[in-house]
């Protein structure tokens, strides 16, 4: 993945980690990117170009991994929207 593409991808899973954060059904997320993960205040002044596509969520008891593609954020959380509902 280009530096481009890498940086888009990053943005794209901030945006998802944020969303997920807040959803009722979601127990918790692991982003780097987020202050409230451990792994923050290293990856801060480590990564360059954003902190990843990756995002970890655990819902209703599972673990899930989310590889996020440089997408429009819109549309992945519309479909995780949809993956969560009861």
């Amino acid at each position: 993945m280009g530096r481009d593409r890498w940086r888009n991808a990053s943005d794209v899973a901030q945006v998802v980690a944020s969303y997920l954060r807040c959803h009722p059904r979601v127990e918790r997320v692991r982003y780097a990117g987020l202050k409230s993960d451990p792994l923050f205040p290293e990856a801060a002044t480590t990564l360059e170009c954003g902190f990843g596509p990756v995002v970890m969520y655990k819902a209703v008891g599972e673990w899930h991994f989310l590889e996020c593609a440089p997408d429009d954020p819109r549309d992945v959380v519309m479909r995780l929207e949809r993956s969560l509902a009861p």
